[in-house]
């Protein structure tokens, strides 16, 4: 069971983000999906597939690789990194051609199949530092 949540995760990274198959998300989410960021932000399915279509549009050639993940008891936690060329809109800051570089961790939440929830830490102040709109520390 926990290797086939942990399979059923990978496959949702592969296809989703790697190859951009956001149509096929009904495939890996649960109508009920749920995901909450930073700060208790959350969004729900439509809200969630939107901001990924847009994160993929503002970095095109976006690849995310799996650094390490572990499974127990209906949950998954994968801690990953992406790479990829700031080429359109991001975050609301238009394309810098920049190189970027991000981490995060996600605890996703397998029922009946299918991921229900998804908890995130992702590395924001080190992207936008990246875009050139925070300072690098000194």
């Amino acid at each position: 069971m926990e290797s086939d949540d942990k399979a059923l995760v990978r496959a949702y990274y592969e296809a989703i983000y790697n190859e951009r198959q956001v149509d096929d998300i009904d495939r890996f989410l649960s109508p009920r999906f749920q995901s909450a960021g930073p700060g208790g932000a959350t969004m729900d399915l439509a809200t969630h597939t939107g901001a990924l279509s847009a994160s993929l549009a503002g970095l095109p050639d976006l690849h995310l690789t799996i650094e390490e993940q572990i499974a127990e008891r209906g949950a998954v936690v994968t801690r990953w990194a992406a790479s990829g060329t700031h080429k359109g809109t991001l975050f609301g800051i238009p394309a810098t051609g920049a190189a970027i570089r991000a981490s995060a961790i996600h605890i996703h939440h397998v029922v009946d199949g299918r991921i229900v929830d998804q908890w995130e830490q992702f590395d924001t102040m080190g992207v936008l530092r990246q875009l050139g709109m925070l300072p690098k520390p000194q």
